[in-house]
């Protein structure tokens, strides 16, 4: 057993430094999906006014569209994508996606930055990106057209399922 020792110790030191200079090119090769924070540039003004609760951006602005709708009339897989598509902070609280049978959608209190949200047609549980509409049949079918109304009822996106 006392043989075996240092060559043990010896095995655990090489496969240590193996993995730290495996690692180390890893991330020297793949620098494509490091994450990078940019900062405005000092002569932009920058702005830290919060627009107030229920204030929506004026209508001539797009600030939200409706990316697709996939596997329409199959409810276990039955989605809609929601992309904001402005600058800033659009909360949805009381925003409504409603079809042409007036199924309507109300948003629970979510802020969108940026990217998509998810709308399944299913019960299930919300997460930060994905919501659930609790419908226990399918929602959507081909050739119907899908409405956002933001929470004064103006529309603010129109979406014709292929």
């Amino acid at each position: 057993m006392k043989r075996w020792l240092p060559f043990l110790i010896v095995n655990i030191i090489v496969s240590a430094a193996t993995t730290l200079l495996v690692l180390t090119i890893w991330n020297r090769v793949n620098t494509a999906n490091s994450i990078v924070i940019e900062s405005p540039p000092s002569s932009a003004p920058v702005s830290t006014e919060q627009p107030a609760l229920g204030e929506l951006p004026p209508l001539d602005t797009p600030v939200i569209a409706i990316a697709n709708v996939f596997a329409a009339g199959d409810l276990q897989n039955e989605l809609l994508v929601v992309e904001r598509v402005g600058e800033g902070e659009l909360n949805l609280s009381g925003w409504q996606i409603i079809d042409q049978d007036k199924n309507a959608f109300v948003f629970p209190s979510i802020d969108l930055v940026k990217g998509q949200i998810s709308v399944y047609s299913r019960p299930g549980t919300n997460t930060v990106n994905t919501l659930f509409w609790g419908s226990d049949e399918p929602i959507w079918t081909a050739g119907e057209i899908v409405r956002i109304f933001d929470s004064a009822g103006q529309e603010r996106a129109v979406f014709e399922i292929p």
